[in-house]
């Protein structure tokens, strides 16, 4: 019997690219490959590759990938939830309603622990 077992190949934070191994058994049916979102749209491909790429995804988000194959009237199917990777964005705020105060130099301040407060509850 065929057994397929997935190898991730590269995950960004907009795509998933992975590959698969049929192991016993002739691999050389078309194989199916799934992308399910929790959102639950899907995408759906029939290739007779072994690799793929699925592109435009949404960063931070899980997907469960799966790949099936027919041989021999028996259905072998395989699959792995794979999150794709958080988009950092980097920024500099400045603030133009306060007055800098030399304690805010220092983190462990009561003034810089107050302002970061109200700083987090602001943004």
């Amino acid at each position: 019997p065929i057994t397929l077992s997935i190898q991730l190949q590269n995950v960004t934070s907009t795509m998933i690219q992975f590959s698969w191994k049929p192991q016993g058994g002739t691999g050389d049916s078309p194989y199916t490959v799934r992308l399910l979102g929790k959102s639950g749209g899907m995408e759906k491909r029939i290739l007779n590759e072994t690799s793929i790429s699925f592109e435009n995804l949404l960063s931070g988000h899980q997907y469960q990938i799966s790949v099936d194959v027919s041989t021999c009237s028996k259905n072998v199917s395989t699959s792995l939830t794979v999150q794709t990777a958080a988009e950092v964005y980097r920024g500099t705020t400045r603030i133009m309603n306060k007055v800098f105060k030399s304690e805010y130099q220092n983190k462990s301040s009561t003034e810089f622990k107050e302002f970061e407060k109200k700083f987090i509850m602001e943004v």
